[in-house]
């Protein structure tokens, strides 16, 4: 028996060690990039950074003060701050956070979703008046649907809080589900910390892939980035396919399930690092910003990740950029050759950095 056993570890740790890491570039250059940060006043607590068209709107923290805006937007070439959007409550046209940005369905304006009141609010971006010029409410039907962009001017496709799928598709008109799009699959080695049979296994794995959500409309890409376990979750909407990758850690992070009055929850381990922090879409590139810090570490440095990887849309990693400040969002515009991203500093700005010439 222990010869038997010799040889099984003997040809896992063949088969590990056959597989490359895909985040593994060490025989290519890793760049080394240095920013440009600009400071202002008017940002409080900036949380994320998104490019829509000619412009780019950075949305706070929800919890700095009522009475100041929710969103900004600025000029994406030269970086100069035009105006606020957004009045914080839950009245008609207010919006009660700002939890994803997305272009709106024409060139003027720009699509908000507050994940508190459900509610999709338009924005105009030819003039400065707070207030949204329309709005509609997410379908009841639809409230497990935690995060959510629009696939077409009369579906969403989003995250759900516990479902078979990765992805779910619905109508924003009726509330009907469309389609789901990639099934749970077991992950290896987590029959002794996983009850596959427990009726709440879809929440479980959701919760342990649980990330970023990022939307190109326009090339039909939706990709989540897991901040717990390192894994990139590609989806193409013209052929309903998923491009994974695994990495740059390939280990599950250190979890266990609690369970308690019939209910359960997946507990992770406060040491572990996180993973992956925020992803943009690029024509030609997707951008991961890549954490690696614990807890601890951001509390103690303000440094929530300080790395970039290149991604092809199909998967394939083929960049690193290391980082002279840590950034908490990022957003790219590969015509101009340029990266944003929302600083971790004690001044919180813009930071911007140049896309070497290899990737352009």
């Amino acid at each position: 028996m222990s010869i038997l056993l010799f040889y099984w570890f003997l040809l896992l740790s063949c088969s590990t060690a056959s597989k490359r890491n895909s985040f593994d570039l060490s025989d290519q250059e890793i760049y080394n990039l240095k920013s440009v940060k600009k400071y202002y006043p008017e940002l409080i607590n900036p949380m994320k950074i998104n490019k829509v068209g000619e412009y780019l709107i950075i949305s706070e923290n929800p919890r700095i003060g009522p009475e100041q805006p929710l969103l900004h937007v600025f000029n994406k070439n030269n970086s100069t701050y035009l105006y606020p959007k957004g009045i914080t409550g839950f009245g008609p046209l207010e919006i009660s956070n700002a939890t994803l940005i997305e272009e709106g369905f024409t060139d003027s304006t720009f699509l908000n979703y507050s994940s508190q009141s459900k509610r999709f609010s338009e924005f105009s971006l030819t003039n400065n008046a707070r207030l949204a010029i329309s709005e509609y409410k997410q379908p009841d039907d639809l409230y497990m649907v935690y995060l959510s962009y629009h696939a077409t001017d009369s579906t969403i496709i989003g995250l759900m809080a516990n479902d078979l799928n990765r992805l779910a598709e619905y109508s924003i008109r009726d509330g009907k589900r469309i389609a789901g799009y990639g099934t749970w699959e077991k992950i290896p080695e987590t029959e002794m910390l996983i009850d596959y049979e427990d009726p709440l296994i879809n929440y479980h794995l959701g919760e342990l892939n649980k990330g970023w959500f990022k939307a190109n409309r326009a090339l039909g890409l939706f990709v989540k980035a897991s901040i717990y376990r390192d894994r990139l979750e590609i989806f193409h909407f013209d052929t309903k396919k998923f491009d994974i990758v695994e990495g740059p850690r390939v280990e599950l992070p250190d979890f266990n399930i609690r369970h308690s009055n019939g209910q359960s929850t997946v507990i992770f381990n406060p040491e572990n690092a996180y993973g992956h922090r925020d992803v943009a879409i690029g024509e030609k590139y997707i951008y991961d910003l890549y954490g690696g810090f614990n807890q601890a570490h951001i509390n103690q440095t303000n440094e929530i990740a300080k790395t970039i990887y290149i991604v092809t849309h199909n998967g394939e990693v083929v960049g690193k950029l290391n980082l002279d400040i840590s950034l908490r969002s990022l957003e790219v515009d590969e015509k101009l050759g340029k990266i944003y991203g929302i600083t971790t500093d004690e001044d919180p700005g813009i930071a911007v950095f140049d896309i070497p010439a290899e990737f352009l």
